[in-house]
């Protein structure tokens, strides 16, 4: 008998392994597999697709199943073929699709352990399998990890001697699921003084002394490698630190919502999404109720016994939304996201599986889930940039869920107040419906937005004349106040004045940003951090600070008025979900005055006391210079000037530099139509998405002066693929260097038709142009931002 394996490796081809002895547990699509692979036999888990009694054509050296750990399936062919549809439509294996979503502690590399039965053997044993024996019997406990066998003896085919002994009835194996004891969250700190050669491994004892600890995921993300942060532990340079993250929090005590009557909006809305065909769109202005359709919807397809994902981009929304789907269904919800430890992940996932829990709530990769009989997915926010995943595949969770409703043939309703250019293009073509809410509940007038020119203005710092008398007003009349800035820190940029010297990170093209808190200048892009200096390095001349972030926003505030209460609700003051549940939670209590806020503060929170939103400058709301840059700033002013007046009329000023920007103009006059219609018409007639598919090929280059070689290869590839795919000129990037890494990139276009095809082709042809060892190509397909 033979198998036919996928293993998680970046080839697109399976693996084909001879199987016998496995009568108890026969093998079949889905199931895990352990096998051999590769010249030294390390072992791997893979998955099955098929099994095969005999070969059409007879393959030389085959080797064999390890084991068959699993008497169930691990996926579904529905889960196989989204993730087909996720490979080919963002340019990666199979294999990489697949074990993206698959939980870390089902993927068991060399955790095997080998031990004795207390059997003494019938047959002879080869002078191999004997070696192992006398190997087991030597440990008290007469079991030993199949690595340590392999340290020890050196046996060529060690894993083909232990099938055989297993066969023989001598040993078997136990399957021991490392990932399971280790919790999530590794950090690595710095270790004691040495002396490091490595140019890589000193990089990173800096960055270490700079910080007291680094989780080791943002460690790898800087580029650093597994070997480097291996060596520097096992050379006592470095330390590794694990700490258990808890997602569950305090209970939120909610009452039951189950009784909770729509508003006739509502129900009309609520009719249309059960009663249509097609995917829908749920649109509506801020606080038009549109989480109380969704669940009502929700509630409706577990009532008739279908499973139901809801996603959220963000860790920060769940504690609370969990306790409200709970109290919404009266149904247990599982949570799924990335910050789970192994074993948790793996528990939701089986419950999925085994159909033990209907609703699943979570982040990115929840959309996966083998939820048994699913009938509802929703993408709440469906607009947020954070359901694109930054790591190969470079999915987004909003098309995945689209692609995996039509497969399964399951409800799909996206969700948001600011929907995406996307979706509102395929609502005008008729492939989703929708439904666009225009009231708040309860009659509550939407905040009025004022515009404030700062050209003309009178100003104190970033404050208006006109922003200092409202948030007078408002705090002394007992109402909250959120001011909204999209940028951390307190300066943004430290330049000299003499020559022109400005302060960057050494590993990134990037201004620094300096945090007064920490006293320290830190890289927004790595993480590095440096000293911050008074005086310029070039000229000596005396250096000059400027621009504006959260923690300068707060002092200057608290200069003008320093009996409030201010807090800031930024990635600085919020590590985790639970310490985020609690500021929110301590806001919703009145225990602060005004918000400082980034973008988090402004996501999907219900602040029933604020009135008054101020956005201090909204041309930082693009994010950056592409041709989404107008989305942006709509979707921005709407979602911040939303908090405001949910429980009694609000108000809310954006201060610009340019109040005759279209996008500004929508918006703060709530016209959604005339904004999307403006918006498609100038993408088609610039031929930018969604009327085309655009894909941006990021190129890396380790050092300088591979730069002509490699325009004269993406030359090669324009020509090749010239009738497919629209090319620009290949340049630096808006941030031309990130990690000590030089960076080209291109935004190529080209039509739907065949695009799957042509897709494929794109990457074969980049595979055989660009060798990877040389240049790094990042193929982005549909990418949220242009950097």
């Amino acid at each position: 008998m033979f198998v036919e394996v996928l293993l998680d490796l970046p080839v697109d081809q399976t693996f084909t392994y001879k199987l016998s002895g496995y009568e108890s547990n026969p093998p079949a699509f889905g199931k895990r597999v352990i096998v051999p692979f590769g010249r030294g036999e390390l072992l791997k888990t893979g998955i099955i697709l098929s099994v095969k009694e005999s070969l059409k054509t007879p393959i030389l050296n085959l080797k064999e199943v390890f084991d068959i750990p699993d008497s169930f399936p691990l996926i579904t062919e529905e889960i196989l073929e989204t993730c087909r549809w996720i490979s080919s439509f963002y340019c990666s294996s199979l294999g990489e699709a697949l074990f993206r979503f698959i939980p870390e502690s089902f993927l068991v590399q060399e955790s095997i352990l080998v031990s004795f039965k207390d059997k003494p053997p019938e047959t002879k044993l080869t002078p191999s399998e004997e070696a192992v024996l006398n190997e087991l019997l030597k440990s008290s406990s007469k079991r030993l990890k199949l690595s340590t066998l392999r340290r020890r003896l050196k046996i060529k085919s060690l894993s083909s001697v232990i099938s055989n002994l297993v066969k023989k009835g001598v040993v078997e194996r136990l399957t021991e699921i490392e990932g399971e004891k280790v919790p999530k969250e590794v950090y690595l700190k710095v270790g004691a003084p040495c002396q490091y050669r490595g140019k890589r491994g000193r990089e990173l004892i800096e960055i270490l002394s700079e910080r007291r600890e680094v989780p080791v995921k943002e460690v790898k993300a800087l580029g650093f490698s597994d070997s480097v942060i291996k060596n520097l532990v096992e050379k006592g340079c470095a330390e590794l630190v694990y700490k258990k993250v808890s997602l569950e929090g305090r209970e939120i005590p909610l009452k039951d919502l189950r009784k909770v009557k729509l508003t006739p909006s509502q129900k009309r809305a609520y009719d249309e999404i059960l009663s249509s065909d097609l995917p829908f769109l749920l649109s509506g202005v801020t606080g038009s109720g549109k989480m109380e359709v969704y669940l009502n919807v929700a509630r409706e397809f577990v009532k008739r016994g279908k499973g139901v994902i809801i996603l959220v981009p963000e860790l920060l929304l769940t504690p609370e939304l969990k306790a409200r789907v709970e109290a919404y269904l009266g149904e247990n919800v599982d949570l799924y996201c990335g910050k789970l430890t192994p074993k948790e992940k793996a528990s939701v996932w089986l419950k999925a599986l085994r159909g033990e829990t209907k609703v699943f709530l979570g982040t990115r990769p929840a959309v996966l889930l083998p939820v048994k009989n699913l009938g509802l997915i929703i993408v709440d926010e469906e607009q947020d940039p954070s359901y694109k995943e930054n790591q190969k595949p470079y999915y987004n969770a909003r098309e995945v869920a689209i692609k995996r409703a039509q497969i399964e043939k399951a409800k799909l309703l996206l969700v948001s107040a600011t929907p995406s250019v996307e979706s509102f293009y395929r609502f005008r073509k008729g492939e989703i419906g929708r439904f666009h809410l225009k009231e708040r509940v309860g009659k509550i007038p939407l905040p009025v937005i004022e515009v404030v020119d700062l050209r003309k203005e009178e100003r104190r710092g970033i404050f208006s004349k006109k922003l200092l008398e409202t948030l007078e007003r408002v705090v002394k009349g007992g109402r909250q106040v959120l001011l909204y800035i999209p940028r951390r820190g307190f300066y943004s940029t430290v330049f000299c004045d003499s020559c022109g010297w400005s302060a960057e990170c050494k590993y990134c093209k990037v201004n620094l940003t300096y945090h007064k808190s920490s006293h320290l200048l830190i890289c927004h892009m790595c993480g590095r951090r440096y000293r911050p200096v008074s005086r310029c390095p070039k000229c000596s001349a005396k250096l000059t600070y400027r621009g504006y972030g959260t923690e300068r926003v707060e002092e200057e505030l608290l200069n003008l008025f320093p009996n409030w209460k201010v807090v800031r609700l930024d990635l600085d003051t919020v590590k985790d979900p639970i310490s985020g549940a609690k500021l929110i939670s301590e806001i919703k209590e009145g225990k602060y005055q005004v918000i400082v806020g980034t973008n988090i503060a402004i996501k999907g929170h219900n602040f029933p006391n604020l009135s008054f939103v101020g956005i201090l400058l909204a041309e930082l709301l693009s994010g950056a210079p592409d041709y989404r840059a107008s989305e942006r700033i709509f979707q921005s002013i709407l979602q911040a000037t939303g908090r405001a007046g949910r429980f009694q009329p609000g108000s809310a000023i954006v201060q610009t530099f340019n109040p005759e920007f279209p996008p500004i103009k929508y918006a703060v006059n709530y016209l959604y139509d005339g904004f999307y219609s403006e918006e498609l018409f100038g993408r088609e007639l610039l031929g930018y998405p969604p009327y085309t598919l655009g894909v941006l090929l990021e190129f890396q280059l380790e050092k300088k002066g591979l730069e002509r070689e490699l325009k004269d290869r993406y030359d090669s590839l324009s020509t090749v693929l010239s009738g497919k795919f629209n090319f620009p000129k290949l340049s630096p990037a808006p941030i031309p260097k990130i990690s000590g890494r030089y960076r080209y990139q291109a935004f190529i276009t080209t039509s739907w038709e065949n695009h799957l095809e042509k897709l494929r082709e794109l990457k074969g042809k980049i595979e055989k142009l660009f060798p990877y060892h040389k240049f790094k190509c990042k193929i982005d397909v549909e990418p949220t931002r242009i950097l």
